[in-house]
């Protein structure tokens, strides 16, 4: 008989004179088995301790190798010798539709060895059965739901607090999702994974692209942005297509963060149509001191005995998915599967085993070299490296909204913009951008390459050096063919020689956001990517310049006001506080 209630124990209190029953010996022994498997459910889980291997004999044949495995309930189940069994003796052969079979192994109990006992008390029986032996009993029934990650549903289900998971795609074709952990440890890795499940039989492709906003985390790269993305996939039915992302937790004294998705940051196609995708996804992740095995201890050792018990899977163990072959007289066993489906219990005593096989994998780099460090002399001229040799350069796209009753030496006015390189002496241009067959930005008089469709405007560019930032105004020279006149500016930062050492070491170094101004709407949360020139990464800090202007984290993340207007944001290096930079928020209504 299962027994799933293994608490709360009772044990027998001996007292001198107490008349001992065949109730109270049994007591004795349930208390013990119910403390044992309880140990087992909490300490083990579930699964394969050792051995159990399934081998193809032949077409009718399976043969079962010796092992160890606890069920759902904490229960051992001991096979003591290899077995040979036929397909067609298992039980739930009969009732197989599928040609995937799992095969299973449960704990069974049977009372053996009649004695005799008289019929004082029995009933009028005069035997008994006078042990229960503990054994095993293989079957097979229908199996559904392998993953080929080697993930197990009941594993996904374990992790369920400890995850965050949020669909940014649910159709009737497909369903996307991304998850990562509740909480990370700052300055190690962590992995984003992304997931694709086909939950239709119709032959579609898909394929999906996202940004994740990331203020204190980096990607191999090191950049606060992270590309996420599948292109032309194809998946058959109930199949789940896993892509990890790793990414690096920067050093902060931050006690949280924000992963950012937004929904204009996504884009779906299904069946090569676009879908409109899910909504965006803000993940709240708690950032720790911890370091990463200590830290996933602490939070698997915070759940709940409740939760532990719903967790662990209380059904039996499948030790391998049977494939199976139909005929009109028959059913063969066409192949054993067991790697994605087993479950094995990790026990400490075999520490030492995994700890010696481990070693023949933990080693890097080409085998019998030496990692030796010294001067590099490719990519120098003259002594001077070559970043060193480029100039700080920033570019970006800007609009000016145009008054629909605009005649001919009309001027209009841009509204400022941070070019990101600093103060100092910085030289911008600007081009008018042109949609023909191809996007092009013309600098100059478009005229003069046969174009006539594109605006005739005449513009100019006040730099503020004092600032960092510039503002373009354009004259309408001939007929205005659009309500919004499209820019692209390029900016480039000069170092005169008379420049002071220190003046020109700090000007060489700058924080450059790749997105200066955003538009947003109200309440909307958006994180600005910064990038550093002739700098290593650092701390940075935001501040808000005036007040009204929104929320921003101390790792970035900004949050515009539900007032309609543009605001604006000083970034700085924390340590450095001279390198800094503005960004802006253009923010509306819907």
């Amino acid at each position: 008989m299962k027994n799933n209630q293994l608490f709360p124990f009772e044990r027998n209190r001996y007292y001198a004179g107490k008349l001992l029953t065949s109730a109270d010996f049994q007591a004795e022994q349930l208390y013990m088995n119910n403390k044992r498997r309880f140990l087992n459910r909490i300490l083990f889980g579930s699964g394969i301790v050792c051995g159990l291997n399934v081998v193809l004999l032949d077409d009718l044949s399976i043969l079962v190798e010796s092992g160890v495995a606890i069920d759902g309930a904490g229960r051992e189940i001991v096979v003591d010798a290899s077995v040979v069994r036929k397909l067609s003796v298992l039980e739930g052969f009969d009732t197989l539709y599928s040609e995937r079979a799992g095969l299973y192994i449960r704990y069974r109990e049977e009372a053996v060895h009649d004695v005799y006992c008289g019929d004082i008390g029995t009933g009028g029986k005069e035997y008994e059965r006078n042990r229960i032996d503990e054994g095993y009993e293989l079957y097979v029934r229908d199996f559904e739901d392998v993953q080929d990650s080697g993930v197990s549903v009941q594993q996904e289900e374990a992790v369920e607090d400890l995850i965050l998971r949020e669909k940014i795609l649910d159709n009737a074709d497909y369903t996307v999702w991304i998850s990562m952990p509740c909480t990370v440890s700052k300055g190690h890795a962590v992995k984003v994974m992304a997931a694709v499940r086909k939950n239709s039989e119709k032959a579609k492709e898909l394929s999906f692209q996202a940004k994740l906003q990331m203020p204190s985390l980096t990607d191999v790269s090191g950049k606060h942005e992270l590309e996420i993305g599948i292109e032309g996939l194809w998946l058959p039915e109930g199949q789940i297509l896993r892509k990890d992302y790793w990414l690096t937790v920067d050093h902060t004294d931050a006690e949280e963060t924000t992963v950012l998705c937004r929904k204009e940051d996504m884009q779906f196609q299904v069946g090569g149509h676009e879908v409109e995708p899910g909504a965006g996804i803000q993940f709240k992740l708690k950032l720790s001191d911890q370091q990463p095995f200590s830290l996933m201890v602490s939070e698997v050792g915070r759940t709940s005995l409740d939760r532990n018990l719903r967790t662990v899977d209380s059904g039996d163990v499948c030790i391998a998915v049977l494939q199976l072959l139909r005929t009109d007289i028959s059913c063969l066993v066409s192949g054993v599967t067991e790697r994605g489906v087993k479950r094995y219990i990790i026990t400490p005593g075999k520490a030492g085993q995994r700890q010696a096989l481990m070693a023949y994998f933990g080693g890097s780099g080409a085998n019998g070299t030496e990692n030796r460090t010294s001067g590099d002399s490719a990519g120098t001229q003259n002594g001077t490296r070559r970043d060193e040799m480029q100039l700080p350069m920033a570019s970006g796209r800007l609009e000016i909204p145009l008054d629909v009753n605009m005649k001919k030496g009309d001027v209009c006015l841009s509204e400022e913009i941070m070019h990101g390189l600093g103060k100092g002496n910085v030289y911008v241009e600007v081009g008018t951008e042109y949609f023909g067959d191809h996007r092009n930005t013309i600098f100059g008089n478009p005229e003069l390459f046969g174009i006539h469709e594109c605006m005739q405007v005449e513009t100019a560019v006040r730099v503020r050096n004092d600032k960092g930032s510039f503002q373009v105004a354009a004259k309408l020279l001939g007929e205005q063919k659009s309500i919004v006149l499209q820019l692209n500016w390029v900016a480039v930062r000069f170092v005169s020689a008379k420049d002071s050492d220190e003046l020109q070491e700090e000007e060489n170094r700058s924080i450059i956001p790749e997105t200066p101004t955003v538009r947003l709407q109200a309440k909307e949360s958006y994180y600005f990517n910064i990038s550093f020139h002739n700098l290593q990464p650092c701390r940075l800090s935001y501040e808000l310049t005036e007040p009204g202007s929104g929320e921003i984290t101390a790792d970035g993340m900004y949050t515009a006001p539900a007032k309609e207007g543009v605001y604006e944001i000083y970034i700085y290096c924390t340590d450095m506080p001279k390198i800094s930079t503005y960004v802006y928020a253009v923010v509306s209504r819907k």
